[in-house]
């Protein structure tokens, strides 16, 4: 979840999916509910241009603000997990699936920018917990993270995060050219060719959902 565009949303699905998809004895089910259906028509329609096969999850798209909930519930029926890509605006489709979640994650790369949509999409998950009386689990997420150079813009972000309290994952995703291939093959992380590169994301990809399903089982 975050208001702006661009920050790693469906990214970070496609690599959480991936990951976890890894795992025979889960069943994964992603919802696109950004109206762009980056994963459910662009992702889904290369694998069909390339004859790739079914993915190792669901997609599910095509959902109207006022069904999300009712859409989650079904889904939840036959997946074990549910991830929800949803659109880059802070808008009633955020605050009915914060309600339901087991944990918002919020990506953001290390920019002031992005720094400040992470701030909104935090007052909108703070202020649902509150209409639901409850506290909703979430997390930062750092994306696009240079793997060799750590600028002062990052430092100054992590240093903001940290002193406010807000949890972020201490693994952040790296800005690796396997996680864009992804969308532009039409490919998992894992049916991509096998290369140094693919390898060092495949690690990177394991180390965030590992740490990620800690989270939400140490919520429960």
């Amino acid at each position: 979840m975050s208001p702006k565009g661009g920050c790693g949303k469906s990214t970070t699905v496609m690599v959480l999916a991936s990951a976890l998809s890894t795992n025979e004895d889960l069943s994964i089910a992603v919802v696109d509910a950004d109206p762009r259906q980056s994963l459910a028509r662009v992702w889904i329609g290369k694998r069909e241009e390339s004859e790739i096969g079914e993915p190792p999850f669901t997609v599910t798209s095509e959902i109207k603000e006022t069904e999300i909930v009712d859409m989650l519930e079904k889904v939840e029926e036959s997946a074990d997990v549910v991830i929800v890509d949803l659109e880059g605006a802070a808008g009633l489709m955020s605050s009915y699936v914060a309600t339901s979640a087991d944990l918002c994650i919020v990506p953001m790369r290390p920019s002031a920018l992005d720094g400040d949509a992470a701030g909104s999409a935090l007052k909108l998950i703070r202020s649902t917990g509150k209409a639901m009386k409850r506290e909703i689990p979430t997390v930062v997420l750092i994306t696009q993270t240079d793997a060799a150079i750590t600028t002062r813009s990052h430092r100054e972000v992590v240093e903001e995060l940290d002193s406010a309290g807000i949890r972020r994952c201490s693994v952040e995703l790296m800005k690796r050219a396997p996680f864009e291939r992804m969308m532009a093959e039409g490919k998992t992380l894992f049916e991509l060719a096998d290369t140094e590169s693919v390898a060092k994301a495949r690690e990177n990809a394991k180390a965030m959902a590992r740490e990620i399903v800690a989270i939400v089982e140490a919520n429960h």
